[in-house]
């Protein structure tokens, strides 16, 4: 479906076929103008509401009240069976229960801990980047597919042989809508077949913390059964929640800043002549990428915004990508700029759920940013990029570049 030539009206936005062309912002430009509150009727999916402005789009993830986070999180076929993890997993609970999950895994993404990781983190990056270096033209999505894998790993206490599966289950899982990654025949089939082998990995991984604890989340996790905080069955879906959303978002986001940089090269050659707009660099890379699409909340009452009644028990997508490109937060939302001094993006949510794994994902970018800097001179497109067919995750299914050494 191109979102370029389709009315906003007869789109559905549950569509993840929608997403595979880049045409879709002109579609959500068009809903922030004259929709900002949309209804889209009930196609493959239940009903929804979607917000698309920059101010409705905060002020629905900082109202944890009226829309709850207890139901399920995104868009998808559960939607209609009811979710696994609802008031059970971080993404799924709101005020004291949500706190608590928090609480048992904060430690090992405090700022201080993540930085321990930085040196093992850069010698994981510019090995890659020197294999794509001799190889000269590459799929630059395989190239960067072990970064955040090494990273929430490392973490987790997976072991390094482990981490291919790792990689396997989670774009399964994540890419299920899109038919190139499904591992059956359905997209639902496939994605609960990942989510199974992942979760049945959590609990033989919970084992072996049990008999020889170490400094990681996977013991955390084992200490938080024993006291009373989780159920064995809690702490699968945790480790589940933490493997795809510490490997999916940064990975995505890696390769939209290389495509970014070939689209917009003065960007390119400023980074490379100050590093110093590293951080800059970073925040923007998540606004303009915005690697996490949307997230869903359900009114707990009936509510009026822009003229438009949410009724009770109807959900809510809060579209990040959208926001983030709001003409009234962001001037020239559709150039990417580094040297920004203001970027308020939600590019890792905001509110309660502000992600967890924030300072990961700044470290984890800001390193790929300052290596692919260090030792990439200049980068070519040799075909368009294929994007993944997805309402979760603005990614890529493939993209072949030609990389010259600095």
């Amino acid at each position: 479906m191109d979102a370029t030539t389709t009315t906003a009206a007869a789109v559905d936005l549950a569509d993840p076929h929608l997403f595979a062309d880049p045409g879709y912002h002109r579609l959500f430009r068009h809903l922030r103008e004259n929709d900002p509150v949309h209804w889209n009727p009930e196609a493959a999916e239940p009903g929804f509401w979607s917000v698309t402005r920059y101010e409705d789009c905060q002020a629905v993830q900082r109202d944890d009240e009226t829309f709850s986070s207890t139901g399920t999180n995104v868009l998808g076929q559960q939607r209609w069976t009811g979710d696994d993890g609802s008031g059970r997993m971080l993404t799924h609970t709101d005020g004291p229960r949500h706190t608590e999950l928090r609480q048992v895994v904060n430690r090992s993404f405090t700022p201080r801990a993540v930085a321990s990781l930085e040196s093992y983190l850069r010698a994981v990056v510019g090995r890659a980047l020197d294999e794509a270096l001799d190889a000269g033209e590459v799929d630059f999505v395989e190239t960067v597919s072990l970064l955040p894998v090494a990273s929430i790993a490392a973490v987790l206490g997976v072991p390094r042989e482990d981490w291919p599966l790792l990689l396997r289950l989670t774009t399964a899982a994540f890419g299920s809508a899109d038919q190139d990654y499904q591992t059956s025949p359905s997209a639902r089939a496939s994605a609960a077949h990942a989510h199974a082998q992942l979760l049945l990995y959590c609990q033989d991984l919970m084992e072996t913390r049990r008999r020889d604890p170490a400094d990681d989340v996977a013991t955390r996790l084992v200490e938080a059964q024993d006291a009373g905080v989780l159920t064995e069955e809690d702490a699968m879906m945790f480790f589940d929640l933490l493997i795809l959303g510490g490997n999916e978002t940064t990975r995505h986001g890696a390769v939209g800043a290389l495509l970014a940089f070939t689209d917009f090269p003065d960007q390119w050659r400023l980074l490379r002549a100050d590093r110093g707009l590293l951080p800059s660099a970073v925040a923007e890379v998540l606004r303009y990428v915005s690697p996490s699409k949307h997230v869903l909340r359900r009114a707990t009452r009936h509510v009026e915004l822009h003229g438009r009644t949410i009724r009770a028990g109807q959900d809510v997508a809060v579209w990040h990508f959208s926001a983030n490109r709001d003409e009234r937060v962001f001037e020239r939302p559709d150039v990417f700029d580094i040297t920004r001094g203001d970027n308020p993006h939600l590019g890792l949510g905001s509110g309660r759920h502000y992600c967890l794994g924030a300072s990961l994902a700044l470290m984890e970018l800001r390193l790929f940013l300052d290596e692919l800097c260090t030792r990439v001179a200049s980068a070519e497109v040799v075909e368009p990029p294929q994007r993944l067919a997805s309402t979760v995750i603005s990614g890529f299914k493939r993209l072949r570049v030609r990389l010259r050494s600095a």
